[in-house]
């Protein structure tokens, strides 16, 4: 059973921030698929979940708390040196906000995939 409305008016708003990373793969929403798409890109391929949050302005570590479920599901995906696991998290108007989910921490991205200062932890 699903939660909420599928985030296709995100889907939309995150497509042209995907395809400037590379070639863009989606899937179909349904039950035990973890990831929205895959970017194939030059030097890595990352596997992309949306989320519709309700605010965007939250810490990381309170991120890390309200989403434990999604991110145990992504972790559970092989990464490495060319894979990437990320999460797009996306605001009721539409306002992004990028993750690469590691093993053991969130690191905030930017909409090209570069590491972004650590604000806090």
């Amino acid at each position: 059973m699903t939660r909420g409305r599928l985030p296709v008016r995100a889907q939309e708003v995150a497509d042209p921030i995907a395809g400037k990373r590379g070639k863009v793969q989606h899937y179909q929403y349904e039950p035990g698929v973890t990831f929205s798409f895959t970017i194939f890109g030059k030097n890595c391929d990352a596997h992309v979940r949306i989320k519709c949050v309700r605010r965007l302005g939250c810490t990381v570590r309170e991120l890390e708390r309200e989403l434990a479920d999604i991110l145990a599901a992504i972790r559970l995906t092989a990464s490495g040196p060319g894979i990437s696991r990320e999460l797009w998290l996306c605001s009721p108007r539409y306002a992004l906000r990028f993750f690469r989910v590691d093993d053991d921490r969130l690191v905030e991205l930017d909409k090209d995939g570069a590491v972004l200062p650590a604000s806090d932890t």
